[in-house]
């Protein structure tokens, strides 16, 4: 999986983007949130903006959703035909902008409540911000692969009991039975939790508990009540990852009185040392339980 922190700040536009982050997956494209300007630097900076297979919206704040209508608007204008999946409360506030500007989709938007397939799930959860709001956990299904090694060892190289073990059967060799779990690893799917604008709060840390990266709300520092705001500090976004027990933590929604922003990283560490500010329009890969930016 590959995430690209297409904007990386919150409230009003400062030197960081708002809201977007693109997640990629083997050809299926997700986009969370959508905030304005998201299409100009996505096409700016080579990302397909037709290539976005689902896009997944927190909440109906202006920084979260403004950029949606147009990014739709320009991908029919380029003659897009394939379906494009939609979460998130925003059906209404998009049919009335497509009918004040004349506009309907020459490609069909399908309204999800969550999205499934064989290789990835991607589903809400609650968060506490001052309006209705939710994240999501985008996951990779489980894969069973078999222990070649182990066949190995034992002798067993004839590629079609490999195969029924693998299809979990039951197979006799020599004389002896042979049972598909004995044989079969579970290859653990990636997954990555994107919180929107949220408080500090058990929902979120329950949601979000061992994820391989948490993208989290980090908007100020500890010297504002965040949480009258539904926002949270960057020892707030720390502490959840902490507690959840996740692998790596990406501060975002970072607000923009903050000339050097680096300080935000610093502090988070003390909490949650593997806590990272990524700038606009970088990226991070995830593979095999290991990632790199």
């Amino acid at each position: 999986m590959e995430v690209y922190f297409i904007g990386t700040g919150g409230g009003a536009p400062s030197k960081r983007g708002l809201p977007a982050f693109l997640v990629r997956r083997q050809g299926f494209n997700v986009l969370l949130d959508c905030g304005e300007g998201t299409q100009i630097t996505m096409i700016n900076h080579g990302l397909n903006i037709m290539a976005i297979n689902l896009i997944a919206i927190t909440h109906l704040h202006a920084d979260h959703v403004l950029g949606l209508p147009s990014l739709i608007q320009t991908m029919g204008m380029y003659s897009r035909k394939e379906k494009l999946y939609i979460i998130g409360d925003v059906k209404d506030l998009l049919n009335k902008v497509f009918e004040e500007t004349y506009f309907e989709p020459p490609f069909k938007i399908e309204y999800v409540d969550s999205y499934e397939d064989n290789e990835l799930k991607i589903t809400p959860f609650k968060t506490c911000h001052v309006v209705k709001s939710q994240g999501y956990l985008i996951e990779e299904k489980d894969k069973k692969n078999i222990d070649i090694e182990k066949l190995t060892k034992e002798g067993i190289k004839d590629w079609r009991i490999i195969r029924q073990l693998k299809a979990g059967k039951e197979v006799i060799f020599n004389g002896r039975k042979l049972y598909p779990e004995d044989y079969l690893i579970t290859k653990k799917g990636i997954r990555i939790a994107y919180t929107g604008d949220t408080a500090i709060c058990d929902s979120v840390i329950n949601s979000v508990k061992g994820v391989d990266l948490l993208i989290h709300d980090s908007t100020f520092l500890d010297d504002i009540n965040a949480k009258e705001y539904g926002h949270s500090t960057v020892t707030d976004a720390a502490t959840v990852a902490k507690e959840a027990g996740v692998k790596r933590l990406a501060l975002v929604h970072i607000s923009g009185r903050y000339k050097d922003a680096k300080i935000m990283e610093e502090i988070a560490k003390r909490t949650f040392w593997k806590s990272f500010l990524p700038d606009d329009l970088s990226y991070y890969i995830l593979k095999d339980y290991n990632a790199s930016t």
